[in-house]
This record gives structure tokens, C-alpha cells and sequence, in this order.
């Protein structure tokens, strides 16, 4: 089982829950005491997590193995942000969005019929070109399922 076959709502729900909980235990994850495994294993026995995975007919056993390789993915995307933050360096995960970007985004909005529920200040270079995929292809790539919600059909 890949984590990418999921539905994008799916998907979206167990990014949610797992960031939420990222965002607790990051001195440690930062610091190495708390390892993905550790994390993986905590989240399994979560109730919340738990109710996702069964509201969408997911086995634990079968989901574990790439949940881990997920939850690695999504550490390292926070552990290089918040390590630019630190060294003052903006990259393109969090350089704030060019004007020709934003009206270029726009355009794709309105040439698809999606309206963005997300005002274009907070997004960054990155999130406008998955945003661009998103609306293009239908895909949305591992660990920004965030844009799920930044963009709706009409």
C-alpha cells in the first residue's frame, strides 16, 4: 500500500492529524530523542488516528510500514524549513510568492474554475507551483497535501 493511492480528502485528514502532533513533539523529533518509529508506533495508538484510518476502511498492519516512510517525509520537509528559518536563508519552500507567480496562479484559477480560499499573501513559491500541479494534473505530492483546502472547484 502507497500513500499517494489514497483519496486526496483521505490523505488531507491523516496530514492534518499528523502534523498536529508533529508540532508537539518537535524539540524532540529535532533533537533525535523521538525517532519516526517512535512517532509511527505513538500515532497507531492514537484515538483520533485510529478513527480516521477506520472511517476510510484502512488496516493498521498494512498502513503502518508506509505511514513511517510518510511521517519521514514530512520531517524532513519541517526540519529544512525550520533550519532556514534559523539561518535567515528564505529557499523556495519559504520565499513568499512573486507577484508574476500570484497572477499567473490566478489565471490558472480562473482558466479551471477554482477559487482560492486562502489569501495569496500567506502562500509561499512552493505552495503556487503545487497548487499550479494540483489544478492541472489532479495530483497533489507527498507531504503538501495542505493545498487540498487552499483551492475549491465551482
Amino acid at each position: 500500500m502507497l500513500f499517494i493511492e489514497f483519496d486526496l480528502n483521505t490523505r488531507y485528514k491523516i496530514y492534518a492529524q499528523t502534523k498536529k502532533v508533529l508540532r508537539k513533539y518537535q524539540k524532540g523529533i529535532i533533537s533525535g530523542k523521538l525517532t519516526s518509529e517512535q512517532f509511527v508506533h505513538y500515532m497507531m495508538n492514537d484515538f483520533s488516528f485510529k478513527k480516521i484510518l477506520s472511517e476510510n476502511q484502512i488496516s493498521i498492519c498494512d498502513f503502518e510500514e508506509c505511514y513511517k516512510s510518510y511521517v519521514e517525509t514530512l520531517i524532513g520537509i519541517q526540519n529544512e524549513s525550520l533550519l532556514n528559518n534559523k539561518s535567515k536563508y528564505t529557499g523556495y519552500y519559504s520565499n513568499k510568492a512573486p507577484c508574476s507567480s500570484i497572477f499567473k496562479l490566478k489565471s490558472e484559477l480562473e482558466n479551471n474554475g477554482y477559487v482560492l480560499e486562502i489569501p495569496t499573501q500567506y502562500l509561499t513559491e512552493w505552495d503556487i507551483d503545487c497548487i499550479v500541479k494540483y489544478i492541472n494534473t489532479g495530483v497533489i505530492d507527498i507531504g503538501n497535501e495542505k493545498i487540498y483546502n487552499y483551492v475549491t472547484k465551482i
